[in-house]
């Protein structure tokens, strides 16, 4: 995950990639998607968390996506857009 990419973007391309693979199980998506964050990333926080399924990274990072949905739409606010 590239720093200047937000969570919602980086899931979309990291399941894009998975439906590209064949027989992935969660475990190993999970770890996947886990190593493809960057320690330095905002969303570092999230590998604290020891997730064993893909279903609870993306369980997990719901409630981040909406922050940064809100974020972008009160920036947008803000600059008059």
């Amino acid at each position: 995950m590239r720093p200047r990419d937000n969570l919602k973007s980086y899931i979309n391309f990291f399941q894009g990639q998975l439906a590209k693979v064949s027989s992935c199980g969660e475990e190993v998506s999970a770890f996947a998607f886990i190593n493809g964050l960057q320690v330095l990333h905002p969303y570092k926080h999230l590998l604290k968390h020891n997730f064993t399924k893909m279903s609870e990274v993306l369980s997990r990072a719901q409630p981040y996506i909406q922050l940064e949905e809100t974020m972008k739409a009160f920036s947008k606010l803000n600059d008059g857009g």
